[in-house]
Parts: C-alpha cells; structure tokens; sequence
C-alpha cells in the first residue's frame, strides 16, 4: 500500500512539474497610449527563451519554469519585470510599457569602462548609436560621423574607398584649425578608424570637454571617441547576416567641350591673345603668335595621320604626329568621316578642317560606374554565466578612378565568462587585413587630366589599338596599368585580456592587458612600359617596405560604488597605466633589374647609387595615475573629479605633468519647489545644468627623440662627418589645454523634447613653436613653448519624438556648433602682434595700410583676402584714362594712359591695353593704381557653424530615415575653374561655361573675361585671387536617405527566420550651395579640384536566424 501510494505522488509530481515547464503562456504589449507595441522582446530570465511581439502587440512563450520572471523590453521604453508567481497563467497578461525617458535613463560609456546614467552626467559627452551605422557602406566608420555631433566637424573630401575623413572637434587645438580626437577602441588606443569594421561597433561616445577627458592626460586635448564593440547578451542567441551592395556614381562636375566647340574656341583663342594691340608698325600683335595653329597640339593641323609615303598611317604609340586627330582636309582623309569624323571650317583661316569626336580619355581612365560590397555574418549568444559575440566581415570598395579599390577582411571575438562568482573574465581578439591599390596619388592631377585633355586625343590607332596619349600624366592608363604591380597591405591584430575581481558587492578590481599589433607591407615594381609616343621607361625600379608596430597598455582600475543612508551615492575609481609603442621599419629600393618579370630586389643593378636602404625605430613610453570621484545626492547634486598625472618619455626634464578636472551639476526638476510648479513641470519635465573645468596635456609633433637633439652624417672638405641637426631641449614642457564649460539638459512634454545647450571657452596654453636661427648655424630653428590659442563656442542638440502611436513613429534631431579660434600669443619676432606670413592691404583710408593673413595675436587664422572684381568693363568709356595695373607681368594702361605709353615698351610687349572685356578690379586706396595691396576681405575659410539634422519615420514595418548635414559662415575657393577659363595650361580642353559666358562682340554683356590662351601671360582677368572665384562655402549636405523594409514576423517564421530586413539606401546625394563649380564645398578640399564624393545607392539585407 505504501509502495503503491509513493508511486503515486511521484508520478503526480512528475506530471505537475512537466505540465509547468511546458506551460504555455500569451499575453500583449501595448504602450501607455494603448498602442501595440510591435517587436518587443519577451524573455525568460536566465534562460535563452524568448519570443517578440507580433503587429497587434501579441505575443505566445513556452514556459521553462512556472515561477520565471520576465522581461519585455523594446527600444524607446523603459524594460519592465513581470513576476510570474501568483499570476493566473491561463490568462493571457496585459503588459503596459512606459515611454523612456531618455534624458534620464540612458547609459553612457565612461574612460576605463565604466557607465554613468546621463541624467547624473556632469560632462559633455555625445553618443552615436550603432543605428548611425546600419544602412549606409562604409569602409571607414568615420564617414558616418558627420553630422551626428554637435561640434565635430568631418571633413569627406575624397571619394577614394580607402580616404580617411579628417575629423576636428571644436575648432582643433593647432593655429591652422587642425587637431583630431583621441580614438580609443575597448580601452585601446588607436591612430585612427581606419580598417574597423562599423559592423563591429555597438556606440561611440565623443567626450569633448577637459573635465571628462582630463581622464586621459597628456593625448586627450582634441577630445576622445571612446568606441564599444558589440557583446553577447544573456538570454539571446542569433546568427545574423548582413549583406550590402552598392553602385558609385561618378559625380561630374563640369561640362566640357566637344571637339567642335574646343577646335573653335583655342584657335580663336590664339588669334585673340596674338591681335591684343596695333603696333608702332600699324601691325595686331599681343603676348603670343598664331605659329600653334599649325603646330602638333590639340587644336592644331600639325599632325599627320599617314607618314610620308602618303599611304601608311602613322601609329600614335610610335609617332607623336599621330596622338591628335585634327587635319587640313583633304581627299585622302575623306574615308575618315565614315569611321565618324567630322569636317568643320577653320574660324581662323577659313580653310576645311576634319576631325575626331573621341572623346577624350574619360571613357578609359574613369569608371561612370563602380561596384562595392559588404558582407558580415556574425553570431551571439549568453546565459547567466557567459556571453559571446563573434563576426566575420568582407569589404570590398571600389573607386571611380580607373585602379582604386580597397578591401578588408575582419575577425572580432568578444567572449565574457563568469569563472567565478567573484572572478569575470573578459576577452577580445579582432583581427583585420586591409589590402588596396591606387594608381595617381594626386587626385586634383589625376582627374584633371582625364577630363581636361582635348577631345581631338585619338585613343586608337587605324589598328583599332588602344593609344598611350602624350606621355606623363596625359595617358590612357588601360595601356600601362598592368606594369604597375603593387603589393599593400597591412595586418592589424589586437588581443585585450581583462579578469574582474569582486571583492565586495561594491568593490571591484579590473586588471587589463591590451596588445594591438600592427604590420605593414608594401612592394612596387615598374615594369617597362610605354611613357610616350616611342619612348619607353626601362628603368625597373622595384621597392620594399614593412613596417610594424606593438603598443601594448597593461592597467589595473579599482572601482567602489555604495550608496549611503539610501541618498547618498558615491563611485570612486583610482587606476595606473603603463603604455609602450615600439615601431620598426625597413625598407629599400632598387632599379634596372635584369629582368621584366621579377621584380625582386636582388635582380636590382648592383651599381653604386642604383640601391638604397633605410631603417628606422621609434619607442615611446607612457606612465599615467588617475582618479575619478563621482558623487550625487538623490540624483539632484551631483559632482565629479577626475585627475591624472602623466610621465611621457618625448618630453626630457619636464615629463611629468598632472591634469585635473572638476565638474558640477544640479538636477533642479528634482527640486521638492519645482515639482509644486506643476504648469511648469508638465512643460519642462526634466532641467540639470552643469558646470565644468579641467586640463589637457599634448606632445603631437613633437618626435620620440626631437628632445634629445638629432645628428645626422655630412661631408666637411671631402670627408664623412657627423654633425649635429638639431639642437637638444631638455627643458620644453607640455602643451596644456584648459577648458571651462557650462550647460543645460532640458526635457519637455515628458522628453518628448529633449535639448542640450553648451558653452565653452577653452584655452591652449604653451603652445609648441619654432624660433628661427641664423643660417649660418646649420639649423633652421628651436622648439620652444611660446604660444596660445582660444577657441570659444557654443552647441546645441535637439531631439524629438513627433509622433508615437500603434502604427507610426517619427523622430527628429537636429545639432549644432559655433566655433571661433582666436591667437592670444605668438613667439615674440619683434614685428607688430607677431605676425607671420601675413601680407599688407590698404584699410580704405586713403594710403593706409594694415597687415592681414598669417597668424597674428589677436586674430582668427583662415581670413580670406583678394580683389574684388566689380564686374567687367562693356565700353572703352567705361575704362578710367589713366588706371594702371600693376599685379599682371605686364602692366595694364588705361586708354589715355595707354596713349601715352612710348612706343617702344609698346612694341617689346612689355605692356597692355585694358579693354572693354577686362574685369573692373576694385581700387581700395582710389590712387588710379591696382597692386598688390587693393585686395580686400572676402570671408573665411573655416565655417563658424556646423551640424547635422537626422529623422526617422516609420509605418509599420515600413523605415523612411535621412542623415544630413551643414555648415554655415565660411568661403570656398575656387583655383580649377578660373585655371580653366583662363586656359592658363594652354592646349586642354574648356568649359561650355568658357563658350557661352565670356565676353566677345557677339555676348557683349557675358559674365567672364574674354577667353584667351595663357591669361596669366597676359591680364591675369583669372590669374589672380579673385572674389569671381570665391563663394559662400554654406552647404546641405544630404548624405542619407534611406528606405527599409522589416518582414512581418508570421512569414519569417514560415520561413525559419527570426527577422528579415531589406533596404535601399541613397548616399552622398549632394549639397545644396552657392559653391556650384568647386567639387566640394567642405573646409580642407583642394581648390584646384580633387576626387569628388560618388552618389551612391545602396541594396542591403539583414537576416536573422
């Protein structure tokens, strides 16, 4: 009977405990508005089981344990903790969430791993959500900083996939306006972003003021980008794919000529620039004759398509004679015009031209089109004691110009286990091979030619055989590309170790080694190859280069976190550092190899100076101590100190330096008052307003043994000697940048609205600087401190969610920064403000004169100054008699000045008339006279105001976002176009701005100068800085527009996924601005062109399982 009962209640037992594991549950999400709250995820703590909501909010989970808690969960509301005990589980269960209040809530990524909430945040920190990066294509991950924080200026201004944006955050700390953040990647320091896959990225936080980046001494004066890589998370497992492909428009920014038009408009040209004057002699003359007319040049009839017997055509890779298709007709070329040459009349002489309409070499050495691809599968997973996130990346990016590409392959394990309850470990391993090519390192150069060389260039001979071109740059580089072989790449692994000690619930030590080492390989061998019609390059030149580079940085971070008397909450953290760089390079170089087809260096010629090699080292240490006290009562006074005292080995006797930083906050809408202001409270929700101030160190530019004083060998009265180069100082001390902010964060209509208001004023002290020494001495000068520069400012940062119900959301930022860097001293050089590179300008009173320019104590750098063109003179009554210009070679007279000009400098050409055609230049001083000193002030080069404005808008599974960006208040130069106008290289092709905007007898009331050959040999109307070529820079700058679509959740079952995304992505759309004619608008871009930004659109997938 006891046998029998026992048996009984187990099996009672077994089948109550199986009915609870497998109980089944149901339940809905709804927001407080009572909206579905779709894709929420619904978890089983500790426990991988889950499951997210359906479009009605709606969700069904097989239970492990009847007496689990849960967690539901969704991105802009707060998590939520559901107890199952005592909860009727047969009925399904109502969730509400509650909008996060973001201000207050979010959690932002501190120096040395630790987390602060933001509501007690008493700094300047801006996060960047991985979201930033979730669309676009992106080889570098800096690309999609811009815009995305108020007061970092990105500067994109080469759309080669390997370029690098230079990033500058309130106004860099150098006197040129530059100066980049720190970047450091899960607690190491990095030389930049390049090769990191944004996939990997989980947020960036950008610390801008001293009193948060105090933490990081002596390299921390341009601000810190702190990046987090994705971890695992308990209770989540997934494997996800992420595929993207991309087409890369090529912007063309100019229109050119066709063979007609430029065949008319340079040989009109000549005549212009040879008939400028009569002579004594009653002859035209001007500053060249028309002897190029028939000369071997783009417009000229000098070429031959057959060689002397008349019958065989001449080959253009053999004869210069045949690089050009532009002849006198005549009956034998008549079988031309049925391979699609044309005839035309000569505007010059009147006779029958024929010849090619080919183009030019844009079709060969530029691709319209450009294909790049991005693909990552990674997988992530955690329970209670472990998590895992693991990703295997592949990019390749190609260019517009001809060989431009850049490929990345990336590996990233990040590992964290619970060994113990009082030991963690944490572990990441990442490793990233970059391997790329490029031919024609000098963009502006490379894509000048290319679309500026004369459409009459023929690109195939009567073989039907690809030509070289004319040699140098001027080729077509489908002919040689194959002898440039090129091998570089570079192999970056870095290895970061971690165990976290508890002692206590509040007291933890985390002791970490970080290695990141980084090797570099570049290998080149020029084969022969063809370098002009019947020349060849046969010198074999072969080269090899490695480099590598091992920092290593061991810490050990202490950290106690207690809360006292239950409002009271203290968190201190005290740490030391030690950090050590070793660089080695090698590298040597050979020429006239034996052989075509090896291009090792040991086939290299053995002959004295035919070899070279050079080895170099560089070793840096860094030993740092810092501290951070962290203290807030009840959330509403909080107050913060950090500090760290550096030893830095490039510095001699004064290595040391200690730099603090202290900052303050009051959460006043925590206030027992201002809660008893309820019109106010419903407004402005949440208010906090912060004060900081903290210091900085720098040693950028300054070389590992710069101090030490350098030698180097040389020869005295024929002997080797080694002589001393530069000069020891033992007692130059750290740059110091001190900063002092203060802010607001504002939350209204319960953080729907969220603002962010700061003000900062920050002081670079000791600057480094050279003083020159006499020359004679060998040495060209002395670093010293003798300097300082303030850069003074204000940001702003705007967020808002517009809409959030069932079926729609829409949310909007908008941020922005005003920068002003002002001199406040320069080493003392005996000149007025301690000027250097300025240059003087009359002031508009009278005579007076002032200097401008450079850099001067007192001023801003980049001011823009130059003449100011008034537009051009219609009519000679228009010319002042007697105005003369100096600033051409030749001096310009005024028609009564002119007439009174003797003869003989007439007829030497050593001056001009100024005729109707010539631009009005502005005369500052009135004295009849244009010189060096009529320029005037024109703008800036650097934008008082930058930002971003970002929004989302999303209908049910449907995603319509879009990044853009801006920047306000400064000018853009322009150097190509008025190159181009002024036909200043003398045979490339023009602009139909050239045919239907410059001033002739025909376009009376043109916008531009007559087109002439070689203006700066003649007016210089172009070749002078000039305001016609200076625009407002202010531009919009639409980077992202982006369109996705999420599959519903009942078909990604069907189909064994757990989500399932496609989206469309446009890129680099343009910008909206003044500057029309220069490649882009953005600070830094080269004024005499360069590779513009390629329009992009982008297909992408993102799957997981």
């Amino acid at each position: 009977m006891k046998r029998a009962l026992l048996s009984l209640v187990i099996l009672c037992m077994t089948t109550i405990a199986a009915w609870a594991q497998g109980k089944v549950i149901t339940g809905r999400v709804l927001d407080k508005a009572g909206e579905a709250v779709i894709g929420a995820s619904v978890l089983e703590v500790g426990t991988t089981n889950g499951s997210l909501t359906d479009i009605e909010g709606r969700f069904k989970l097989t239970l492990r344990n009847t007496k689990s808690i849960l967690t539901i969960s969704s991105v802009g509301y707060q998590t939520q903790k559901i107890q199952l005990v005592g909860l009727d589980l047969s009925k399904p269960i109502s969730v509400r969430l509650v909008d996060e209040a973001r201000v207050t809530d979010e959690v932002v990524v501190t120096a040395y791993g630790g987390r602060q909430l933001r509501s007690k945040m008493t700094n300047s920190v801006a996060t960047v959500r991985n979201e930033s990066l979730k669309q676009g294509l992106f080889s570098n991950p800096a690309q999609a900083l811009s815009g995305a924080v108020s007061g970092l200026r990105v500067q994109q201004t080469s759309g080669s996939p390997g370029a690098a944006p230079t990033l500058v955050l309130r106004g860099g700390t150098n006197l040129d306006g530059s100066g980049s953040p720190l970047v450091v990647i899960d607690g190491q320091v990095r030389s930049g972003l390049n090769d990191i896959n944004p996939e990997d990225i989980e947020s960036m936080e950008v610390m801008k003021d001293a009193g948060a980046t105090a933490i990081y001494g002596a390299r921390a004066n341009n601000g810190v980008i702190l990046i987090t890589t994705k971890r695992g998370k308990a209770g989540f497992s997934e494997i996800r794919f992420k595929a993207k492909v991309s087409a890369n428009y090529f912007h063309d920014l100019y229109e050119f000529l066709g063979s007609e038009d430029y065949i008319r408009m340079q040989r009109m040209a000549i005549k212009r620039s040879s008939e400028v004057f009569t002579n004594s002699r009653g002859q035209l003359v001007g500053y060249t004759n028309q002897s190029s007319l028939a000369g071997n040049v783009g417009y000229g009839t000098g070429r031959s398509y057959f060689d002397q017997d008349g019958v065989t055509p001449l080959d253009g890779n053999k004869d210069a004679r045949a690089t050009y298709g532009l002849y006198e007709y005549s009956d034998n070329l008549k079988f031309l015009l049925d391979q699609g040459w044309k005839t035309m009349t000569d505007p010059v002489t009147g006779k029958k031209l024929i010849f090619s309409e080919e183009g030019g070499l844009r079709q060969h050495n530029i691709k319209d089109v450009a294909m790049s691809q991005d693909y990552n599968l990674s997988f992530t997973g955690g329970n209670d004691r472990g998590n895992y996130y693991a990703n295997i990346g592949y990019n390749h990016s190609n260019g517009n110009a001809l060989v431009d590409w850049y490929k990345r392959i990336n590996f990233a394990l990040n590992a964290d286990y619970k060994i113990r309850p009082w030991l963690t470990s944490n572990s990441s391993f990442a490793f990233t091979r970059a391997d790329w090519d490029k031919l024609g390192n000098d963009d502006a150069n490379y894509f000048g030619r290319a679309l500026g060389l004369p459409p009459t260039l023929r690109l195939r001979n009567a073989q039907g055989q690809l030509l070289l071109g004319l040699g140098g740059g001027d080729i077509n580089y489908k002919v040689v590309k194959d002898s440039y072989l090129r091998d570089n790449k570079t192999n970056k692994f870095s290895m970061s170790q971690a165990f976290t000690i508890n002692f206590l619930k509040e007291l933890t030590l985390k002791l970490s080694g970080n290695w990141y080492f980084s090797q570099a390989w570049n290998e080149s061998f020029n084969r022969d190859r063809l370098k002009a019609p019947g020349q060849w390059h046969r010198s074999r030149e072969s080269y090899a280069g490695a480099s590598e580079t091992l920092d290593q940085t061991y810490n050990a971070v202490l950290n106690y976190n207690k809360t006292l008397f239950e409002k009271h909450n203290l968190s201190l953290m005290a740490g030391t550092e030690y950090y050590d760089s070793y660089y080695k390079g090698l590298s040597a170089s050979g020429s006239e190899a034996k052989v075509d087809d090896f291009g090792a260096l040991g086939y290299t010629s053995d002959e004295k100076g035919k070899r070279s090699t050079v080895s170099s080292h560089t070793h840096l240490r860094i030993l740092s101590y810092f501290g951070r006290a962290n203290y807030d009562y009840d959330g509403r006074y909080l107050l913060s100190l950090v500090a760290r005292y550096d030893g830095y080995s490039k510095l001699v006797d004064n290595r040391w330096g200690f730099f603090p930083g202290l900052s303050a906050g009051w959460v006043l809408s925590r206030e027992n008052f201002y809660n008893q202001l309820s019109g106010l409270k419903d407004v402005l929700n949440f208010a906090k307003l912060r004060v900081s101030y903290g210091s900085n160190g720098n040693v950028s530019g300054i070389g590992a043994y710069d101090l030490y004083g350098r030698y180097g060998l040389s020869k005295y009265g024929g002997n080797e000697a080694i002589s001393l180069t530069s000069l020891p100082n033992y007692g130059l001390r750290w740059e110091k940048t001190n900063t002092f902010e203060l802010g607001a964060d504002l939350g209204f209509f319960n953080n729907r609205l969220m603002a962010n208001l700061t003000y900062y004023n920050r002081i670079t002290v000791d600057k480094f600087a050279s003083m020159p020494i006499t020359s004679h001495s060998g040495i060209s000068g002395y670093s010293t401190n003798n300097g300082s520069l303030r850069n003074r400012g204000f940001e702003f940062d705007l967020t808002a969610r517009i809409i959030s119900t069932k079926d729609w959301t829409w949310n909007a930022s908008l941020n922005g920064g005003f920068n002003k860097n002002t001199i406040l001293k320069l080493p003392n050089n005996g000149l007025e403000r301690n000027r250097q590179g300025a240059y003087e300008v009359y002031t508009g009173n009278g005579n007076e004169k002032k200097w401008v320019g450079g850099y001067q104590e007192g001023q801003s750098p980049g001011d823009i100054y130059a003449f100011k063109a008034e537009g051009l003179y219609r009519t000679e009554a228009e010319i002042p008699e007697n105005l003369i210009d100096k600033v051409p070679g030749k001096n310009l007279y005024g028609p009564k000045a002119w007439a009174n000009l003797d003869a003989a400098t007439k007829d030497a050409i050593k001056a001009l008339p100024i005729q109707p055609g010539d631009v009005r230049w502005r005369d500052v001083n009135g004295d009849g006279v244009i010189d060096q000193y009529d320029r005037v002030y024109i703008g800036r080069s650097t934008p008082l105001v930058t930002g971003g404005f970002n929004t989302q808008l999303t209908w049910r599974q449907l995603t319509l976002s879009a990044r853009l960006d801006y920047a306000l208040g400064h000018h853009v130069i322009d150097g190509r176009t008025p190159w181009i106008l002024g036909n200043m290289q003398g045979t490339f092709n023009t602009l139909t701005i050239a045919r239907d905007k410059t001033f002739s007898a025909e376009n009376p009331n043109a916008e531009y100068s007559p087109y002439v050959w070689a203006d700066q040999l003649g007016k210089s109307n172009f070749y002078r800085s000039s305001s016609q070529f200076i625009y407002r820079g202010d531009y919009l700058a639409f980077r992202e527009i982006a369109l996705s679509y999420r599959v519903p959740e009942f078909l990604t079952k069907k189909m064994a996924m757990n989500s399932l995304e496609l989206s469309l992505t446009a890129q680099n759309l343009g910008y909206l601005t003044a500057a029309k004619l220069v490649y882009s608008p953005e600070p830094g871009a080269d004024t005499m062109g360069g590779y513009s930004l390629p329009r992009t659109l982008v297909f992408g997938l993102n799957v997981g399982f």
